[in-house]
């Protein structure tokens, strides 16, 4: 059955959380982005140093002074001991302790029954520990794990462009969270995508001050300013 195609007055009336959640029931396919914004959302800052970080790893803190995970992952240590135990505390905390969060739960309820694929420079692992197929998820900056155990990351560029190839020319929903203005790792390449495929629709949340929408394809997209858990959460309800 051939979807129903909204007149052009009865678009311009939505909200833009409307038009968001309108373009999503209309795709055949999610193309999601994620990056550091998206796991604070969930509570999980790697920039900070905030209560929880000093009680993770607050005598690590003392001893060589790094204030925030991000540096304690590239901390230049004398000896491999000091390395490893930081590593290790990360992914008991981050990723071995890890419950599913409010933020992932709405999240997974906007994907639906949609085929997607995800690309993340989020190194927690937290999409697959909530639910979405490890198949569909690329870590393009590799993952906690892999710093612990000195392993490659795991390159899932053919899934990536097998997915792209799939759905070229069709309705594809890029919903983009939590990444930085002037990413060029993964927002860069989003919004090129978005520009040459006649169909897509770029979806963007963020904090207002990060919010960024070039005028090439400012026409198909729309940006949702704000904390990610609450337009989450909004997204889901008119999903729903």
């Amino acid at each position: 059955m051939q979807k129903k195609r909204l007149t052009r007055q009865e678009y311009i009336d939505m909200t833009e959380i409307q038009r968001a959640a309108q373009a999503i029931k209309d795709a055949d396919a999610l193309l999601i982005g994620a990056s550091n914004g998206l796991s604070i959302a969930e509570g999980y800052h790697i920039f900070a140093n905030n209560e929880m970080f000093r009680r993770q790893f607050g005598d690590i803190q003392q001893k060589y002074g790094i204030r925030s995970v991000i540096e304690g992952c590239f901390y230049p240590y004398p000896n491999e001991k000091d390395r490893q135990e930081f590593l290790h505390r990360l992914v008991q905390y981050w990723v071995t302790d890890y419950r599913l969060s409010q933020v992932m739960k709405d999240l997974l309820a906007v994907v639906g029954d949609k085929d997607y694929f995800i690309l993340t420079s989020n190194a927690d692992t937290h999409l697959e520990l909530s639910g979405f197929a490890p198949g569909k998820v690329f870590e393009v900056e590799g993952t906690f794990e892999d710093m612990l155990h000195n392993r490659p990351m795991q390159d899932k560029s053919q899934e990536a462009n097998a997915f792209l190839n799939r759905y070229h020319g069709k309705r594809l929903a890029i919903l983009e969270l939590g990444i930085g203005s002037r990413n060029r790792l993964i927002k860069l390449p989003l919004m090129q995508l978005a520009a040459r495929e006649p169909q897509a629709v770029y979806i963007t949340l963020n904090l207002a001050q990060e919010l960024y929408i070039p005028n090439e394809i400012a026409h198909k997209s729309i940006g949702l300013a704000g904390d990610i858990a609450v337009t989450l959460q909004k997204l889901k309800e008119k999903l729903v």
